[in-house]
């Protein structure tokens, strides 16, 4: 079983030049929800799901893009077997109709797409009101081009709250809520992109175990031979590495670590006019997760230096219910054109390895 699951993570993570291209706009129909101005349009298939503390119980709040007129809402709690009287799992999955003509939103229809009972009347509404609430909200902050903090009132928040504002999260823009006291109300957990309309990452969430410990094991050579390596895609730019006998090459650009990591480097071309927008989707593409794996946005660490903008963070799989600790490294180049560097390697393998693979990493350059 071990050994399908690890070829199950290479396939995917193989895919990640075919996905970063996809990210670019180039294939996908790009708008935004009634009433919204985009400085980075959504993409069919982008999602988010939020913590909502305003319940008792733990609580998920999901919304799922389409396109202008077609969206999806969902609400998610697990079973509390621990207190009496015992609670049971809820799952409330609606599929809502826009009239995208509106310059506000105005449902023409509505599916229901979960087993719901009397008892989730609440929840129905509530995915309701979150729909008009969040889109309002949203409106009303206009532009976001940069993150940023703005103060509005939201009842059900107790009042007054600063909202912030993050271009890069899809559909609502929203990374956080936090109160009066201070206190974080409402926070993006984890956000997807679904690859087909066969991709169950939405419907099939139901959050994050609370450990990423997994038993993948690494056994790494004693005495490796030293392996440097430089991809050029042009005669313009040049990425290098350092690697050892360790790694094999799959291809000119894409190196295999026992079944247990992929690295892979590429460069993307830009022109000065599209450059922007293109960076945008590739860090809009950080935080997206495919394929029913699952970001943890909230630990996701960001830094930068002369070699570029470096995303650090840790992906749940839900099919394999494993762990990758993943490293993206993008930077704009002096002709416009985007150098890429993705690393994702199984979190147990690189727990006992993190000396080894920080050092790897450290020894990339690009010019």
């Amino acid at each position: 079983m071990l050994k399908m699951n690890k070829m199950h993570f290479l396939r995917q993570n193989k895919l990640f030049l075919t996905v970063f291209l996809l990210v670019t706009g180039a294939l996908y129909s790009a708008f935004a929800l009634p009433g919204v101005t985009q400085s980075l349009p959504d993409a069919s298939g982008q999602f988010v799901f939020y913590r909502d503390n305003s319940f008792e119980r733990e609580s998920y709040f999901g919304i799922v893009y389409f396109d202008e007129s077609s969206v999806g809402l969902r609400y998610f709690a697990p079973a509390v077997l621990d207190s009496y009287p015992m609670k049971p799992k809820k799952d409330v999955y609606i599929l809502f109709s826009l009239d995208s003509t509106k310059k506000h939103i105005e449902l023409t229809g509505e599916r229901i797409l979960t087993t719901v009972t009397p008892d989730d009347t609440d929840l129905i509404n509530y995915l309701h009101d979150m729909l008009y609430e969040l889109t309002s909200r949203r409106s009303k902050a206009g532009i976001i081009d940069k993150t940023q903090k703005i103060e509005q009132e939201y009842e059900q928040f107790g009042g007054y709250v600063n909202i912030l504002f993050n271009p890069a999260v899809p559909v609502f823009n929203i990374q956080k809520i936090i109160d009066k006291d201070g206190k974080t109300v409402f926070s993006l957990i984890t956000a997807g992109q679904l690859t087909s309309s066969q991709d169950d990452s939405f419907a099939a969430f139901e959050g994050l175990p609370l450990k990423t410990e997994d038993d993948h094991n690494l056994t790494l050579q004693k005495n490796p031979k030293k392996q440097k390596i430089t991809y050029q895609k042009d005669n313009k730019h040049s990425q290098k590495i350092t690697l050892d006998s360790n790694w094999q090459a799959s291809a000119e650009n894409l190196y295999n670590i026992s079944k247990s990591g992929v690295l892979a480097m590429d460069i993307i071309p830009a022109t000065e006019e599209t450059v922007e927008l293109t960076m945008q989707n590739l860090e809009r593409s950080m935080i997206l997760g495919r394929q029913e794996s699952y970001p943890y946005i909230e630990s996701m660490q960001v830094s930068e230096n002369k070699n570029g903008k470096m995303y650090t963070n840790i992906f749940y799989n839900d099919i394999s219910k494993s762990f990758t600790k993943d490293y993206k490294i993008i930077k704009r180049l002096n002709d416009n054109s985007i150098a890429i560097l993705t690393f994702t390697v199984f979190y147990g393998a690189y727990k006992e390895n993190a000396g080894y693979f920080d050092k790897i990493l450290k020894s990339y350059s690009v010019n």
